[in-house]
């Protein structure tokens, strides 16, 4: 089967298929979830390693990861195979990925403690670094090839998004009692089954058609597969790279900080770890429900526009978060708000990507689906990362000391992660997405 590019610009994406592909979310997230909101929590209050130890090597892994999801990108632009490029990575990293959850947390709390700060590092770098890029940006670089059409991207990606969410909110409901009755490790195993059987669901339910498509000229067939050294300069060269680059940074130190912070503020503030649950669920339900509206709305008010409104919605919500967050309700009154900020977010950063890889080709004849997308996965993990990191670090310098009462610095910690430093994010974002004038510049060619 053959398509035209025509064609391609125009391919429908059934129901059946957007379920399919989403599954790669809820899976994905299954796992990287779980360690990017409870491992600091493990590292610290299970195993004993102390919280700038933890801090410090979130931020090391980040680093690394800066250099592997531009890597893995280039591999992705570079494979090509009857699946297509970014499929059989998809299915290749299911395994490992799975493997490496459980690997995490295996830690004995009895090793000594330069054994378990030496198994950390490994065990956390091979997950975040290696595992879940693989998996994660071949899973958004999918989006792309999948069709050509915008708005069919929005729409794949509505329901990619709501899965993901989903997974974020079992995980924080439930872990924490799990771990309780299960054990670190039997729990990993659980999750494990159950994120393999998602991501082979999207393995065997998604289609990649982008290299289907006939080229009309030998010379197009050149251009298609372009090197890493003439690409990377291409894509760098591009305001809109560095735009969807620091949203996705900040959109995901916001996420990092509250996921892995929230437990502390639940457990030390509210005095019970499970509400971190029922915070989860105020600031996603929101999302969840407005996500499928998110595609109608950005086509209606235009991308950008919408982002913003996202963004001043989020500076709001996180703000009452933190100036009168030790009240449950106002916390839920804030995490609403953030909540609908968040459909903004999520549902359109990853549609974004695609104008930019279309725009990129228009302007510059070279189409790079791998690195483009690296680009925005490595800011979705360098933020979820320093969002981690921040926890350790803000921890430590207010004075935290694990399952004891907390100081009022130790408090104040706390209530920045969850509220203050995402508050900061939306209103820096308002300014960033207002650059993104990639829309109107599309519309006048």
């Amino acid at each position: 089967m053959t398509l035209t590019k025509e064609q391609f610009k125009q391919q429908k994406i059934g129901v059946g298929e957007r379920v399919a592909y989403s599954c790669s979310n809820f899976g994905g997230n299954l796992v990287y979830a779980t360690i990017s909101s409870f491992a600091t929590y493990f590292y610290t209050d299970s195993v004993g390693i102390a919280a700038a130890t933890v801090g410090t090597m979130m931020l090391i892994a980040r680093i690394f990861d800066a250099f592997s999801d531009v890597a893995m990108g280039g591999i992705i632009d570079r494979t090509h195979r009857k699946q297509g490029q970014a499929k059989p990575w998809l299915v290749w990293s299911i395994l490992p990925l799975v493997v490496s959850l459980v690997l995490v947390f295996i830690m004995p709390a009895s090793w000594g403690s330069t054994a378990k700060v030496v198994y950390m590092y490994i065990t956390y770098i091979w997950s975040a670094v290696f595992c879940y890029t693989a998996s994660s940006l071949s899973a958004v670089s999918m989006q792309s090839l999948m069709t050509g059409s915008g708005n069919e991207r929005m729409k794949l990606n509505a329901i990619y998004q709501i899965m993901g969410f989903v997974a974020i909110i079992l995980v924080n409901m439930l872990t924490s009692n799990l771990a309780g009755i299960m054990g670190w490790t039997m729990l990993s195993v659980v999750y494990a089954v159950i994120a393999t059987v998602m991501l082979l669901i999207t393995a065997i339910g998604c289609k990649e058609r982008k290299h289907l498509v006939v080229q009309e000229e030998q010379a197009e067939v050149s251009e298609s597969k372009v090197s890493f050294k003439e690409g990377l300069p291409l894509l760098l060269k591009s305001k809109y790279t560095w735009i969807v680059l620091i949203l996705s940074v900040m959109n995901y130190i916001t996420v990092g900080s509250f996921n892995a912070g929230g437990v502390y503020y639940a457990t030390y503030i509210y005095g019970n770890a499970s509400l971190f649950g029922l915070m989860t669920i105020a600031g996603m339900l929101p999302t969840i429900i407005l996500s499928s509206i998110v595609p109608y709305v950005g086509a209606k008010l235009g991308k950008r526009n919408t982002l913003v409104l996202g963004y001043i919605l989020q500076a709001i919500g996180y703000a009452i978060v933190q100036f009168w967050g030790t009240s449950l309700p106002m916390m839920i009154l804030g995490l609403a708000i953030k909540g609908t900020a968040l459909a903004a977010a999520a549902g359109l950063l990853i549609p974004m990507i695609g104008d930019v890889i279309e725009y990129g080709e228009r302007t510059t004849g070279k189409r790079l689906d791998g690195l483009t997308n690296a680009v925005a996965t490595c800011g979705i993990k360098v933020g979820t990362g320093l969002g981690a990191a921040l926890v350790g670090w803000m921890l430590a310098w207010g004075g935290y000391v694990a399952d004891a009462e907390q100081s009022a610095s130790s408090i104040l910690a706390m209530k920045l992660l969850v509220g203050g430093i995402p508050a900061i994010c939306g209103v820096a974002g308002i300014f960033i997405a207002l650059l993104f004038d990639i829309e109107k510049k599309s519309a006048a060619k």
